[in-house]
């Protein structure tokens, strides 16, 4: 796990008097600070209370998001190996498919077994996946050794990690992140919005 918090003072838009409005926001809303009354975002981020004092960073859905996949799609989309429907299916890919996942080809249209491809879904495609790779490739907090006021908490959590072998996401324990964060994707020029879904 990786967490990190905001500095306070050193952007455009992140000041105290912001922290001041984004609590009051938090209080008496439960939402974050409006930037984008007046168009719209490209794309959103959704604070998802999952739990007291826990939010998960959502991309694109506030919902799980769980796709439900036929066989043909599970080994096109995880295993690299295409089977277009309706075209011939040659003697070489035959025996890959009963020797490597012991199927025939009139089962590829059955609905997967999710236990297939879930764990390939949630650290690549899953909605909190795709928010880890989203934010994680940005410059949000400046340098670790800088001085100053740091508020809020993004805990980014990568496969492999201690614990969290078969995780993939971002996490926040306070909602006044969502606000500070929304600030500063708009300092760096990204047009997403950030919501706050769930508690009050």
């Amino acid at each position: 796990m990786n967490r990190r918090s905001f500095l306070i003072g050193t952007g455009t838009i992140l000041s105290t008097a912001f922290l001041d409005k984004a609590n009051w926001f938090l209080r008496n809303q439960n939402a974050v600070v409006p930037f984008f009354e007046n168009n719209e975002p490209a794309q959103k981020l959704y604070f998802v209370k999952e739990a007291e004092n826990c939010y998960e960073i959502k991309l694109g859905t506030p919902e799980y998001g769980f796709p439900e996949l036929t066989y043909r799609d599970w080994l096109a989309t995880y295993e690299g190996f295409e089977l277009p429907k309706g075209k011939f299916i040659n003697p070489r890919d035959l025996e890959r498919l009963w020797e490597d996942y012991g199927m025939e080809p009139d089962e590829l249209d059955l609905v997967a077994a999710m236990e297939y491809y879930h764990d390939q879904w949630a650290v690549i495609d899953s909605p909190f996946a795709r928010a880890h790779e989203y934010l994680s490739k940005m410059d949000l907090f400046g340098k670790d050794n800088e001085k100053g006021l740091k508020i809020g908490d993004l805990d980014f959590v990568a496969p492999g990690g201690p614990g969290y072998s078969d995780n993939c996401g971002v996490f926040s324990e306070d909602p006044i992140t969502a606000s500070l964060l929304q600030a500063r994707l708009i300092e760096l020029g990204h047009n997403t919005s950030v919501e706050i879904v769930g508690g009050a």
